[in-house]
């Protein structure tokens, strides 16, 4: 701690060094030959403590932060992906319905993310004036085990 605290002194007197010499000079040819020298004696008084190997920095404490910290940014990370699953497969099944000639007021996907990574789409939720086509089709791209409701029911 006595070798930082020595570079920080050393540090400021050669800026305040530098700071009035270049004043003193600063009309004159040798600015830019001083600006040199005071800059290199700068850097030797920065750099001072690493080549005398006296420096160590103790970071021993910046491990403490544990994954339970950042528990809550990860429940919210979970939540958004879930609901960005969730619209992008709905929206590719509106396609499908569409695209079928199916008109579909309103299409809902309940998706599960365990911690797997695994997707698990459980119910689809269907608002169409063809409900058991549109059926069918979720059923087809999902799987025949896929719950698949009827929301004017």
């Amino acid at each position: 701690m006595e070798s930082l605290k020595n570079s920080v002194i050393a540090v400021c007197a050669v800026s305040a060094a530098i700071c009035i010499i270049e004043s003193l000079v600063s009309g004159t040819r040798l600015k830019n030959q001083m600006k040199l020298i005071l800059n290199l004696v700068l850097i030797t008084a920065a750099a001072a403590p690493f080549f005398k190997g006296g420096f160590h920095i103790d970071l021993s404490g910046s491990g403490s932060f544990g994954s339970a910290d950042y528990g809550y940014s990860q429940e919210i990370y979970n939540e958004e992906l879930r609901r960005q699953t969730s619209y992008n497969i709905s929206a590719v099944l509106l396609q499908q319905i569409q695209a079928a000639g199916i008109s579909c007021e309103k299409i809902e996907t309940e998706v599960n993310i365990p911690e797997d990574g695994s997707i698990s789409i459980t119910k689809v939720t269907l608002k169409t004036d063809n409900f058991k086509k549109a059926a069918e089709i979720v059923r087809s791209s999902l799987g025949s085990e896929t719950e698949v409701v009827n929301e004017d029911s």
